[in-house]
């Protein structure tokens, strides 16, 4: 999956878990990872529930695994102002990765693009970089340099 400037969303302004969930919902069917905004949007509910997907430095990872997505990948966001979700330092965060997965792909694409996502998060240098690029082109190049395709 070759990341995108489609797939990387800035200066949103979304005040919840709740509310954000739903315009990345919608940001997916605009991406053409879905065509069922509702139900991408309870299945990260769900998986909210379940564990959080919050992690730490302002950052989380939000997933869905649901017959409502149509092809695996991830989208970006960037936070006008960092929202309070449950996370290991109890710090709000402000960037966000939302990956999707089909069943047939929630195995071994969906752990693989997880555990990529999750290792450049716990690098410094990768968190730092992202944050200081501001062209959405430039924010895919390095995501795909970064992680992968």
């Amino acid at each position: 999956m070759k990341f995108t400037a489609n797939d990387v969303f800035l200066d949103v302004d979304e005040q919840s878990v709740a509310s954000f969930l739903e315009f990345a919902a919608k940001a997916a069917k605009d991406a053409g990872f879905t065509d069922d905004v509702s139900e991408l949007k309870r299945s990260f509910l769900e998986r909210e529930k379940e564990f959080s997907t919050g992690l730490e430095d302002g950052f989380a990872i939000p997933h869905a695994k649901t017959a409502a997505v149509l092809k695996p990948g991830f989208l970006y966001f960037r936070l006008t102002q960092p929202i309070d979700w449950q996370t290991y330092d109890d710090q709000p965060v402000s960037d966000i990765f939302t990956l999707m997965v089909p069943p047939e792909n929630a195995g071994d694409e969906h752990l693989k693009m997880l555990a990529n996502l999750s290792t450049a998060l716990l690098e410094d240098d990768f968190k730092v970089k992202l944050r200081e690029l501001t062209s959405k082109k430039a924010i895919a190049d390095f995501i795909n340099q970064k992680i992968g395709e």
